[in-house]
């Protein structure tokens, strides 16, 4: 992931591999935008007829945020503080056709910047009640698993491990959904972001079917100048165990990798056969006093054939560029750097991805529902990089009334040796309090 020079490191820290599993409000599910629809009853004594009514609904959040960040280098401490704020639209027209946008503006109080972003902007329709189509800026629900999501090829932005403030940032193009009964379904996606001409579209495809208690799906991702890719994703029930997983398989691998080459560094795809990329997630949940599902506990596991076995943020040697590293000198002049360190490199260059780094991945997310009073949960979660043995560790307790209020206390320790994964930007531990209301 590139990161942005003048981004305060606590913003890179809680956006770029922080944590909690990933929640269904990270992508706003069309159940929930798309409720308790307005309808027309008739009198009891009439025939039973409903009559679709138009209705334009307007919703939002609004989030304060502040962090207090200390380091393994320095006892000075950041401290960061901003707002974000949501503005949805829900239109409901007849015949089944929606629309729904998401604007998302923040301000951050440290470098006095305001930030806008569309996050997702659609319109849902159908043909005959048998096609139902989504065309527009959108957040797909693609694979199973609560954080490493192989066969999602589609979103431009994968699920992160702290919580993320805020919402993600949709995928452009046209989503086709066609249900077949109650067990089978085949949908599509026409990927229509960044194409400049007709061949550059990208489009992938997956049916999904329900045998007894498993649901599964086949499904396939292709794209210009990019090997097509297949997935296979799984859910069931194992006794009291939910279980769910899937799995990717490539000719070659799409991703771009760090090599050295006669002292310069640049970026290259690998040439590997068969490339394997697999997830596997157990939960359940315990009966704690009167309340069935009160604790839950899952565990996640992530196998990345390509990833890095040796952590290339721990060599600390200089080496010639490829493509030189760019800076803001004095009088907004531009430096040219041709020579830096392998990190310095990847990050410039786009080819670290958080949480995608190593080759084996490992998670725990725990969570306590009505803790010490009704509206509040608890969560511990933690994640760790197999192969350079760093991880997080998260835990902190959310607030929910009725008034549409909420609080939070987020706790977030970053632990192993140096120069690791999630141990690089120095960071040692980060407090966050939030408060916010929706409406």
């Amino acid at each position: 992931m590139m990161m942005k020079k003048g981004l305060p490191a606590g913003v890179i820290l809680c956006f770029s591999f922080c944590a909690a599993p990933a929640r269904a409000g990270d992508a706003v599910s069309e159940s929930e935008m798309f409720s308790s629809p307005e309808v027309a009853t008739q009198p009891a004594s009439a025939p039973a007829v409903q009559e679709e009514k138009k209705t334009l609904g307007f919703s939002g959040e609004l989030l304060s945020v502040l962090e207090d960040i200390s380091y393994t280098t320095s006892s000075a401490r950041a401290l960061n503080s901003y707002t974000l704020g949501n503005l949805m639209l829900d239109a409901r027209l007849k015949n089944g056709v929606k629309g729904f946008a998401n604007m998302e503006v923040s301000y951050r109080a440290s470098a006095r910047d305001t930030d806008s972003s569309l996050r997702e902007a659609f319109l849902d329709f159908n043909l005959d009640r048998r096609v139902y189509f989504r065309a527009g800026k959108q957040v797909l629900q693609w694979g199973r698993c609560s954080l490493w999501n192989p066969t999602d090829l589609i979103n431009v932005e994968k699920k992160t491990f702290i919580r993320k403030l805020g919402y993600r940032d949709g995928a452009y193009g046209v989503k086709a959904h066609m249900p077949f009964g109650a067990a089978y379904n085949l949908y599509g996606f026409l990927d229509t972001g960044n194409a400049r001409e007709d061949r550059d579209l990208g489009g992938a495809l997956k049916f999904e079917f329900l045998t007894g208690r498993t649901e599964m799906a086949f499904s396939g991702w292709t794209k210009r100048f990019r090997r097509p890719v297949f997935g296979y994703d799984v859910s069931s029930r194992l006794g009291a165990v939910d279980v769910s997983g899937e799995w990717s398989l490539s000719r070659r691998d799409n991703s771009l990798f760090l090599r050295e080459n006669s002292g310069t560094l640049e970026s290259y795809r690998k040439k590997d056969n068969w490339i394997n990329r697999a997830a596997v997630n157990f939960r359940r949940g315990f009966r704690l006093g009167n309340f069935n599902d009160r604790l839950t506990a899952a565990t996640e596991f992530f196998y990345n054939q390509n990833g890095y076995v040796k952590t290339p943020f721990r060599d600390g040697g200089v080496y010639n560029l490829s493509v030189p590293l760019v800076s803001a000198g004095p009088a907004g002049t531009l430096v040219y750097q041709n020579t830096g360190t392998k990190k310095e490199f990847m990050l410039a260059n786009g080819l670290y991805e958080p949480n995608y780094l190593a080759r084996y991945y490992g998670a725990v997310f725990t969570g306590v529902s009505r803790f010490i009073i009704t509206d509040m949960t608890f969560n511990a979660n933690y994640i760790r990089n197999f192969n350079d043995g760093t991880g997080v560790l998260s835990a902190g307790a959310s607030y929910r009334n009725i008034n549409d209020f909420s609080a939070g206390f987020l706790a977030s320790a970053y632990l192993g040796p140096a120069d690791g994964e999630y141990t690089f930007l120095k960071a040692k531990l980060m407090l966050q309090l939030t408060a916010g209301i929706s409406f």
